[in-house]
């Protein structure tokens, strides 16, 4: 028999048969399956076991062996929609806090969390219809439990990273302080423990960071950090008095110690950076009050100084006072005073370091605001002026040697004008008492004015010198030099003369005096004169001029004199040659004795 033969279409239905009896024993059992789904869903939804009844009718709902009832399980599915909704969310949210927790999402937690809070606020009412199904649900998928276990876990590795960062010293991600604020507080019992505890958390947090940024000292850094911790806190919306309390507590630390070691530029700066900081964080603190008071005291200690005529010290405290306000221009006013009180130093440092031996100034003369004349130890000559434009001018001279020995220099009120300074110096010498220089400040140069060794110089009210026993001519008498273009020259020898009145004058024979007369016949060489009641020649190799005259001169003689005698005069005898008179009424000559000075010198 071959297979052909066989294979009939009886044997061919025979195996389909067979081939068909596991497939009718698996559609039975799904059957059987549904037809027990709609029953128990029936007897829970009977018994209000409404949550086990929704479960069943999603079973026999799911199966599709048969439609049986199907309309009976969508009705009472479509009124059972709640509970279905509620096992769906609590479903998704479990596994997505599950999720969350594994892979530490914190974000991914908070939003799953977030989540929760809409479906329970949605299903959990007072005397809501559904609240105790929320319930059962939620116990049965764990939520609570779930999500404690979770933020436990993120608790932990919160505080973790707050020690890590004061461990080494980063703060840049601060980020658990604001997580921590997020997660709810009642998984960790009543709303105040937990804020409690944060608090506590944060607090030393923020101090151990603080006093390490105040133990670099880099004040300005901690104050940063100390205005974006508060700025972020209240972004947060949580109080966080320690922050400026501390801060407080540091900068008075750091204030004190400033003081005590004097460093008040340090104080100026800190007080400038802790103004900055505490005007908008803390108006009202203490130390910024105390930081206020100490720039006060420097700054009236630096006023005192000046007054007291410290200038260095003033200055001191106004540059370090710098750091906190603009004090330029009472640094300023400092120097100008300073240079006021000691005029040399208008004048340029030395290079050898050694300052100016002999030194004169003043204020407010000679066109200058301040002015100074100085020889250095070489004895080369300086003078340095300052106008009202503060602008400053320095000349130099080179007229005197390093040999000589100077003693004094001033600047001669004499000699001087009211736009030219003439300094004066005194100095060793090997013939006489002392050597006399003069130098005249111009507007572009210092120009020698005169040099005389003598025993003596004066100058006089008419400016010209009286020199005893100068070197050259003069010598062993009193000498005059006078001016004459740019120095002073020997015009003669000092005559020692008697101030007489001019009638007096015959009292005094070949004596040299000094009167007062009137030229009334000006002419040179001989002129006459007349004091107040009499008459006399002055006779000279002199031009005498009209008018008063201050004459030193000798009587030497008498001479006569013709002179015009009107008719009345009392105590006239006309002396008539011829007998014949005039006419009554006309002048008459008379001959009188009248003294002859010889005259050494005369002004008018």
């Amino acid at each position: 028999m071959t297979f052909k033969k066989w294979l009939t279409l009886h044997h061919l239905l025979i195996l389909l048969c067979l081939l068909l009896i596991p497939l009718l024993i698996y559609k039975g059992i799904g059957i059987s399956q549904k037809v027990s789904a709609v029953k128990k869903a029936e007897v829970f939804y009977g018994e209000k076991n409404l949550i086990d009844a929704e479960t069943w009718y999603q079973e026999a709902q799911k199966n599709r062996m048969i439609q049986y009832k199907e309309e009976l399980i969508a009705s009472r599915l479509e009124e059972l929609a709640p509970i279905t909704a509620i096992k769906d969310s609590l479903s998704n949210i479990a596994s997505e806090a599950s999720k969350a927790a594994h892979k530490k999402d914190f974000e991914h937690l908070m939003t799953a969390y977030t989540e929760l809070k809409q479906v329970r606020s949605t299903y959990l009412k007072a005397e809501g219809v559904y609240s105790e199904y929320y319930k059962q649900l939620s116990k049965q998928y764990g939520i609570s439990h779930s999500f404690t276990d979770y933020f436990q876990q993120f608790r932990t590795d919160l505080l973790k990273q707050s020690q890590q960062n004061l461990t080494h010293h980063n703060y840049e991600n601060e980020s658990f302080k604001w997580k921590l604020l997020r997660i709810p507080a009642h998984f960790f019992g009543t709303e105040q423990e937990w804020l409690d505890e944060l608090n506590s958390v944060f607090k030393q947090y923020d101090e151990a960071k603080l006093e390490n940024l105040a133990t670099r000292g880099d004040i300005e850094n901690m104050l940063r950090h100390t205005s974006s911790m508060l700025k972020e806190y209240k972004e947060h919306s949580h109080e966080a008095p320690w922050v400026t309390a501390k801060m407080d507590a540091l900068m008075q630390t750091q204030f004190n110690q400033d003081w005590s070691r004097e460093d008040y530029a340090a104080f100026a700066q800190h007080a400038r950076q802790f103004d900055t900081f505490a005007s908008s964080a803390n108006p009202h603190s203490k130390v910024l009050t105390y930081a206020k008071q100490g720039i006060d005291k420097l700054l009236r200690s630096a006023e005192k100084s000046v007054r007291s005529r410290d200038y260095q010290t003033a200055i001191d405290l106004y540059t370090a006072l710098g750091n906190y306000q603009d004090t330029k221009a009472d640094i300023h006013a400092v120097e100008l005073a300073w240079t006021a009180a000691e005029p040399v130093r208008l004048l340029p440092a030395l290079n050898n370091g050694e300052g100016y031996k002999h030194v004169a100034g003043g204020v407010k003369r000679f066109g200058s605001s301040i002015y100074v004349a100085a020889t250095d130890v070489n004895n080369q000559l300086f003078f340095g002026r300052m106008n009202n434009e503060e602008s400053v001018q320095i000349l130099s001279n080179r007229d005197l040697t390093a040999n000589e020995q100077i003693r004094s220099l001033n600047i001669d009120p004499n000699l001087s004008t009211s736009d030219i300074p003439v300094v004066t110096i005194e100095a060793e010498s090997k013939t006489r008492t002392t050597l006399y220089i003069a130098f005249e400040v111009l507007e572009d140069r210092i120009s020698l004015l005169y040099w005389i060794e003598a025993d003596d110089l004066s100058i006089q009210t008419d400016g010209t010198l009286q020199v005893v026993n100068p070197i050259g001519e003069g010598e062993g008498q009193t000498a005059i030099f006078e001016r004459y273009g740019d120095t002073y020259q020997f015009i003669g020898i000092k005559q020692e003369f008697k101030d007489i009145a001019a009638d007096d004058v015959s009292l005094y024979p070949d004596m040299l005096v000094r009167f007062t007369c009137t030229v009334i016949s000006p002419r040179t060489g001989e002129a006459l004169a007349q004091g107040e009641q009499g008459h006399m020649i002055l006779q000279g190799d002199l031009t005498f001029n009209e008018g008063k005259a201050v004459v030193i001169g000798r009587f030497t003689h008498y001479t006569e004199l013709m002179t015009e005698v009107q008719p009345g005069e009392e105590g006239t005898e006309p002396n008539a040659s011829s007998p014949d008179e005039p006419a009554s009424g006309q002048p008459a000559t008379q001959t009188i004795r009248v003294p002859v000075i010889k005259v050494e010198s005369v002004k008018q």
